[in-house]
């Protein structure tokens, strides 16, 4: 990926999380369901 192409990314980025701030979605509570968890692939 290129540096330009990365840099729009991490500005779209950014503006979704605004909007979801702004609009009370973020920072959303922790879940209690082990179903909801997301495992990473790396040991």
């Amino acid at each position: 990926m290129s540096e330009e192409a990365f840099d729009a990314y991490l500005q779209l980025c950014q503006e979704v999380f605004l909007e979801m701030q702004k609009d009370g979605a973020w920072p959303w509570p922790d879940s209690p369901n082990p179903e909801d968890l997301v495992e990473s692939s790396d040991p």
